[in-house]
């Protein structure tokens, strides 16, 4: 389960950031959903919660979800050293409210209050395996915590697959990133990358536990999907 961003993506660490808001169609979008979705599930404020940011990168999301609520602590579990680096330059603002775990995801999960994703979990291609992730998911969460997870899914449908595709694609164009570089960065992801059809994603929420996963928002293929426990 080791992956290492800067490898992947022929990028610097301190790139990624901006770099990912050209590559992801709606990333930007993704953050205040996944923020309004834990809001459900957690205390007010986030007092005394406990929330799992899964290949948690840069720190971006568990910023996000610290700032949010003030008085949760979020643990990044990434095995990227370089990025958890970074994200402890990102977040230390936060003092020991955010910790950073160097292990992988495919681990068991301390019990806790939510676990969100963002644009990490599609690079477990074996499908077992991220299977596994979800039943730890879900064994970790208390009840009434939610899993929310943003990242990408690909119809397996042919002409959908082909639509969802082209509408990536487009959506890197005002990005100074024409039709040509999308698909060669499509090819080139393939090597590391699998975007399951959304189903396929839901149908494991369910063999995990979870009684009723959900399509929360979606854009082309950027998705926010999970479940509350």
């Amino acid at each position: 389960m080791a992956h290492s961003v800067s490898g992947h993506l022929k990028l610097q660490i301190d790139e990624y950031d901006e770099l990912i808001g050209k590559l992801v169609p709606a990333y930007p979008a993704m953050r205040p959903v996944q923020l309004d979705l834990l809001a459900l599930s957690l205390p007010k404020d986030g007092a005394g919660a406990r929330v799992l940011d899964l290949g948690g990168g840069t720190g971006a999301l568990a910023a996000a979800i610290a700032k949010r609520f003030p008085g949760a602590t979020v643990e990044i579990w990434d095995t990227d050293p370089e990025m958890l680096a970074t994200a402890r330059e990102r977040c230390a603002v936060f003092g020991e409210r955010i910790r950073y775990i160097e292990r992988t995801f495919t681990d068991s999960l301390l019990p806790c209050d939510a676990v969100a994703a963002c644009i990490a979990l599609h690079h477990v291609k074996d499908v077992s395996v991220k299977a596994g992730i979800y039943k730890n998911i879900f064994a970790a969460l208390k009840p009434g915590g939610i899993f929310v997870n943003a990242d990408t899914a690909v119809c397996a449908t042919p002409a959908l697959r082909d639509h969802a595709f082209k509408l990536w694609a487009a959506s890197m164009r005002p990005h100074g990133i024409d039709e040509q570089q999308a698909y060669a960065h499509f090819a080139s992801w393939a090597h590391e990358d699998y975007y399951p059809p959304l189903i396929n994603e839901l149908r494991m929420l369910v063999d995990a536990g979870f009684a009723e996963p959900e399509c929360f928002w979606r854009e082309a293929a950027a998705v926010v999907f999970g479940a509350v426990k």
